[in-house]
């Protein structure tokens, strides 16, 4: 807990609004008055009944309005399920369907089913493109793609990201400030712009390796397929029910990098958890446990994208190959990925590891004997989030002084960097924080298999959900290759790796890679509950007294 604790902080559930503040903006119009003069009074029980259409409010209307923070997920589940793609795929035999895998994903099947990493995702592949999977019940998809590629692309861009940002001094460069927010959690991201605007600004403008692979598919392909972006349906399957919101964000949709005045679509059309991909398979009639363990054989693709087999290729050189023992944690590893992007570009600096109050926070910090170069930080879970935001967002202005004190408007508060003096350790400001509102990480996402699901093989259950986790992050830190050997060259390899592919994506599509890796984030309005705040300051008002 943080030492500043205040009534407030003692329950962080967020009750949803009154009212929508989100209207439907087509009401059907008010039935014309008789022409005569007659009128008839009827009494209310007597009344007909007027029959109104049934509101429409979808996904991307939520988004747009703060009158809840966190959304039902029943809601979310109904708008973005399995179901709603079986209905794609039986309505649209003609589109081409595409699957994006997180590794969180297959790390949780993996340990549910008791097979390796490696082995889960050749099983998702024949679930969703061979005929022992779905396709033997009716249309299957026609790639499955790895989200390795892009969290690749995603993680040399974050550095380069921070390190220019560093560059830039205290408060970044084009009005960014420091320290870099990782955005690749919707959900934090989501909490910043509903109720802590002022943070927006901290927020990387890097795209999630779900949006990166979106982007990817639907712009290297709609030329080559019939009815462009529409004839593409885009399916993630991740960790959590957040990324549902992310995939309806209206940033990341063909309108920011298609010119015209066409159709916009999403990037990613439809988002189902880890858990949902079972449900698909049973909805099929297909048992997951019995599919074969080995890569499907399938016909050459139809599409003349080299780029997107290039994605799918598993032969891909890593970027994120560590100069350290540090864990690199099971979010895609975007922090240890800087930390050895700025220990390479200071080779006399080191990497001192400082845990923090709970395993969900660590500090690490990169010295030379002279200076502090960076400090970076893991913060994952809201406990730890609202300690983080209450540090970075400005002091508030005070009404009234306090008796006895000078009459400053606004309130002290000891900056981020100041918490750590006390213990002695360096008062360096931080660099960068990789945020994530789960606790222990993606891999603990809402949406994964928990320990006491009925899908998990016999004798493979463990007892506690801690336990369970524990094992889920082995499968994902595991790998057949031997990691060991040449981790300098396979990091210089992947980088080159990944300037290739950018610049090739840049040259096919024509559209420049700040429309196709950077997002942006707004503010979003709550005109409710500033109407209710009006509403407050006048009924106080009002009392006797003035009821101050």
């Amino acid at each position: 807990m943080s030492a500043i604790l205040s009534a407030d902080d003692l329950n962080d559930f967020i009750s949803p609004g009154v009212a929508c503040i989100k209207p439907i903006e087509t009401l059907p119009a008010a039935p014309e008055p008789p022409a005569s003069n007659s009128y008839e009074v009827v009494l209310e029980d007597k009344a007909p009944r007027t029959d109104l259409p049934p509101a429409q409010i979808s996904l991307t209307d939520c988004l747009a309005c703060s009158g809840c923070v966190t959304s039902a997920e029943a809601v979310l589940v109904s708008l973005q399920s399995h179901n709603e793609v079986l209905a794609n795929l039986n309505a649209h035999p003609e589109k081409l369907f595409v699957a994006l895998i997180s590794p969180q994903s297959k790390a949780s099947l993996a340990t549910a089913y008791g097979v390796s990493i490696d082995v889960a995702g050749h099983m998702i592949e024949r679930l969703l493109c061979s005929p022992e999977g779905i396709c033997g019940e009716g249309r299957g998809f026609d790639f499955v793609l790895d989200t390795n590629a892009a969290r690749e692309v995603a993680v040399r861009f974050a550095a380069e990201e921070v390190v220019t940002a560093m560059q830039g001094g205290k408060d970044g460069v084009d009005g960014r400030k420091m320290p870099i927010l990782a955005s690749a959690c919707p959900g934090f991201v989501c909490y910043l712009e509903s109720t802590q605007p002022a943070l927006i600004p901290h927020l990387s403008m890097l795209k999630s390796p779900q949006a990166i692979l979106g982007t990817a598919v639907k712009s290297l392909l709609y030329n080559d397929v019939k009815d462009g972006v529409k004839g593409i349906y885009v399916v993630g399957v991740m960790p959590c029910f957040d990324k549902k919101l992310e995939g309806a964000r209206g940033e990341l949709t063909s309108g920011a990098w298609v010119e015209g005045e066409g159709e916009v679509v999403r990037d990613v059309d439809c988002v189902i958890t880890t858990r949902e991909l079972i449900s698909l398979a049973q909805a099929r009639g297909v048992d997951f446990a019995t599919l074969p363990q080995t890569p499907p054989l399938l016909p050459p693709s139809n599409t003349t994208s080299t780029l997107l087999q290039t994605l799918k290729s598993p032969t891909n050189p890593t970027t994120t190959a560590t100069k350290t023992n540090a864990t690199p944690g099971t979010s895609d590893g975007y922090l240890i990925h800087i930390a050895n992007h700025i220990l390479t570009l200071h080779p006399s600096s080191t990497l001192h590891i400082e845990p923090g109050r709970n395993s969900d926070t660590i500090d690490y910090v990169i010295s030379t004997p002279e200076n502090t170069i960076a400090r970076l930080s893991r913060c994952y879970g809201f406990r730890n989030i609202q300690n983080l935001v209450r540090r970075l967002k400005p002091a508030k202005t005070r009404a009234l002084p306090r008796f006895g004190k000078a009459s400053a408007t606004t309130s002290q508060r000891k900056p981020l960097a100041a918490a750590r003096q006390a213990g002695g350790k360096s008062d360096a400001e931080y660099t960068y924080v990789e945020v994530m509102a789960c606790p222990g990480g993606c891999t603990n996402g809402g949406g994964q298999v928990r320990y006491d699901d009925e899908i998990i093989a016999s004798g493979l259950g463990a007892g506690t959900q801690k336990e369970w986790l524990g094992r889920v992050d082995e499968a994902y830190y595991s790998s057949t290759e031997d990691e060991e050997s040449g981790k300098e060259d396979a990091a210089a390899q992947g980088g080159e790796w990944v300037e290739r592919f950018v610049e090739e994506w840049e040259d096919r599509t024509g559209v420049s890679r700040d429309k196709l890796l950077f997002t942006g984030y707004r503010k979003v309005e709550n005109d409710l509950g500033g109407r209710l705040k009006e509403v407050s300051v006048v009924e106080l008002a009002s009392k006797d007294g003035g009821g101050w």
